[in-house]
């Protein structure tokens, strides 16, 4: 999906045209190619159903009703970017799903109450090394960075990408969360296998790292790295 800035001579665009959906939402115009839905039901991807629905579900319950108020003042406060740099408000509702999706993420227990504020500290710069191969038989991950027993950290990784390819893009998937404290470095090759499969030689592997403060759901800035295998 691509997001649209329309200018002076087009102002909007709206239905399809040559395999291309136009359509608006909350944060603007955006333009997506037409295909027919598919289902693959991965273990992962019904996990995150089933939490996206668990949440939604939990923000319409009577539970909530003390506390919606406060999330809806949440994300007044801490608008995000879009791909074009410019700041989106979030609804109540989106900033309580996501908050409590970081903790889902990272194994911790959801929370209610609306935080108030959100930082988490960045995790510094990464580095991986690999060990012994063909085939490689360690993937080491080193932040500079320690995290504490009040964070987390996330690491996504990319499948093997070309060599050519700078940026990895939304290929990234999370891989695990540091359940240590420290600066590592931490083995996460079984992990990547699990997720992957074996890395392949002649490709090039991106890991991003994010710091969750447990607390409170909020993410820091990511920090990344790549390793040509």
């Amino acid at each position: 999906m691509a997001k649209l800035v329309y200018g002076p001579i087009v102002s909007d665009a709206r239905n399809k045209e040559g395999g291309v959906v136009f359509t608006k939402t909350r944060f603007g115009s955006m333009a997506r190619r037409k295909v027919s839905p598919t289902q693959p039901r991965s273990s992962s991807q019904m996990n995150v159903r089933a939490s996206f629905t668990a949440l939604s579900k939990l923000w319409s319950d009577a539970t909530m009703d003390n506390y919606r108020a406060a999330w809806i003042t949440l994300a007044d406060s801490y608008p995000v970017k879009d791909v074009f740099g410019q700041s989106q408000k979030l609804t109540g509702h989106q900033m309580f799903v996501r908050i409590n999706r970081n903790l889902d993420a990272s194994d911790t227990a959801r929370i209610l109450i609306a935080p108030a504020s959100l930082s988490a500290p960045y995790p510094g710069a990464i580095t991986l090394a690999k060990a012994g191969g063909p085939p490689i038989t360690t993937l080491t991950y080193t932040q500079a960075t320690a995290n504490t027993s009040g964070e987390k950290i996330l690491i996504f990784a990319t499948p093997g990408i070309s060599h050519g390819v700078q940026n990895a893009g939304s290929r990234y998937r999370l891989l695990l969360n540091v359940p240590d404290t420290g600066t590592g470095p931490w083995d996460i090759l079984p992990q990547y296998i699990a997720k992957f499969g074996a890395p392949i030689i002649g490709r090039t592997i991106f890991i991003k790292a994010a710091m969750i403060t447990r607390a409170t759901g909020a993410t820091s800035l990511h920090s990344s790295a790549s390793i040509k295998i």
